[in-house]
């Protein structure tokens, strides 16, 4: 004989649904169907700047040619601050102004943990004449795996307790967790858009952009189906 158990929807939001079954051996074992979830927050550790040198002219050559003098100078630049990583990234060119010109475009990224000295050569790359795309403070990839781990860890702990506190309300005992189920969605960083764009070939001073730094939170949520027996 199965029965059905639903437990009351006011216990909690999300309230776990049981079911009774037998099992292998002929015992009386009930189901929970129960998620729980978990949050950690983390300093950030290492700042991002998204730059591009963007050039017109009559022709493609032109243009391409002032982007590449501008880029080129950029990462020779960065390349002098030992803690800032920098890497080239899309290169495109296209007609504007009615098909009567060339643009053409590509980005640099700068990333390091020594803020002061990533903002800095920021400032000094926007008075040269790259425009500042985004700029946001962020976890390097080793910290937020830490963090996804302790978020997860968290998350199932909690599970574990709301069971077994399921399970005791129906004079039961948790026995084990099957298809337990984690999620840490990945949202990545939030740039923050700047407008401090400089025209190609100026090189008046600019002073460094700021940005402060905000703890970043770092989520995690679990799923699962609990296996409870009389005591």
């Amino acid at each position: 004989m199965r029965r059905t158990l639903v437990l009351a929807a006011l216990m909690m939001p999300l309230a776990p649904l049981a079911a009774q079954a037998q099992d292998g051996t002929g015992l009386a074992e009930t189901v929970l169907h129960i998620a729980e979830s978990a949050e950690v927050t983390r300093a950030p550790d290492e700042v991002v700047a998204h730059l591009r040198a963007e050039a017109r002219a009559g022709t493609a050559a032109g243009a391409q040619e002032a982007v590449n003098r501008a880029i080129n100078a950029a990462v020779e630049r960065a390349r002098g601050v030992p803690s800032v990583r920098v890497t080239t990234g899309r290169y495109w060119t296209n007609r504007v102004d009615e098909g009567r010109s060339w643009q053409a475009t590509q980005t640099v990224t700068l990333r390091g943990g020594d803020g002061a000295a990533l903002l800095e050569l920021t400032g000094a790359l926007q008075g040269s004449g790259l425009a500042l795309n985004g700029l946001q403070w962020m976890l390097t990839r080793d910290a937020a795996r830490a963090a996804r781990e302790e978020a997860s860890r968290l998350a199932l702990d909690a599970l574990r307790r709301r069971a077994e506190a399921v399970a005791g309300q129906l004079g039961l005992q948790l026995v084990g967790l099957r298809e337990v189920r984690i999620e840490v969605p990945d949202h990545g960083p939030r740039p923050m858009p700047m407008a401090m764009a400089r025209a190609a070939g100026t090189s008046a001073p600019a002073s460094p952009p700021v940005a402060v730094a905000e703890e970043v939170v770092v989520a995690a949520s679990v799923s699962a189906v609990a296996v409870l027996r009389s005591r």
